[in-house]
């Protein structure tokens, strides 16, 4: 037995019986690209890190302030004003002391080659109204093979999207160009995001408005997120099957609604703007 109190084995042996001994050690040597430490990348982090992951690289441009509170779980009184990668980093490394991890700030065509460099699996957890770094992230990610999971909180509701290079890309399931309007951006990237609306049924009208980049989120729902991240990278990294198929499979979880909603969207935005009842719930 190790001398050393914070060995892996004993961090993480709830896991065997679900893992083996094997597929454990495996995931020490995984790394996992997590690009935006907020709402949900925090906890996304911190997911995949409590699963044995042993190298991460994360990303952030922003600071953390008092009205994050209500939802990112990096927020205290005590990190107000400090930088949300910055904290994060810190939070990881007190859960497994011997995790390699790389911190980054905004992704950037300077930068985006050295933090996909190595990576098995990326979380896209950037900022819901800034398309283009969404762009350039999961681009480069499919020039490299890597698969790129993305889930974000719509209302008491969430969504999963899994970009798998072997199918439909980012930009053509959500109809994104060069020299493309923002707002134009924005409305098929939210459009692309939710389409089956089963909020729709306890809402007049959605909190969550591209268009205006504003939202209404809670702190429950963005752990939902995460754990559909972090079980989904989880089983991809092992090669072992799940539920979610990779996009123009769509996934929508609402707790008040009570819905589980799968979509197949196989012209994306296009075939989503063509008939947008074809897809309602």
């Amino acid at each position: 037995m190790s001398d050393d109190p914070f060995d892996r084995n004993t961090l993480f042996c709830r896991m065997i019986g679900l893992l083996t001994q094997e597929q454990l050690d495996s995931l020490a040597h995984k790394t996992v690209a997590i690009g935006g430490a907020g709402g949900v990348g925090f906890t996304h982090a911190e997911s995949i890190v409590r699963q044995g992951i042993g190298r991460v690289k994360i990303s952030d441009f922003d600071t953390f302030g008092a009205e994050n509170m209500g939802r990112q779980f990096g927020c205290s009184t005590e990190t107000v004003g400090r930088e949300k990668a910055e904290v994060l980093e810190e939070r990881l490394m007190t859960v497994n002391p011997a995790l390699k991890i790389e911190r980054f700030g905004a992704l950037s065509r300077d930068n985006i080659d050295r933090f996909l460099d190595g990576v098995d699996i990326a979380c896209d957890a950037i900022d819901y109204f800034h398309v283009a770094p969404h762009r350039l992230y999961h681009g480069e990610a499919r020039k490299r093979g890597i698969p790129v999971i993305f889930s974000g909180p719509q209302e008491y509701g969430v969504t999963l999207h899994l970009f798998d290079p072997k199918s439909i890309s980012f930009d053509d399931y959500f109809d994104l160009r060069d020299g493309q309007d923002e707002t134009e951006q924005l409305r098929n990237w939210g459009m692309g995001l939710g389409p089956s609306k089963p909020y729709r049924h306890y809402l007049s009208a959605p909190n969550l408005v591209f268009e205006q980049r504003t939202g209404s989120v809670t702190s429950g729902v963005c752990l939902l997120s995460s754990g559909l991240v972090a079980t989904t990278a989880l089983r991809r990294l092992l090669n072992q099957p799940i539920f979610f198929k990779p996009v123009p499979y769509i996934y929508h979880i609402d707790l008040v609604a009570g819905r589980f909603d799968e979509l197949h969207v196989p012209d994306g935005v296009r075939g989503i703007k063509a008939n947008p009842e074809k897809y309602l719930r």
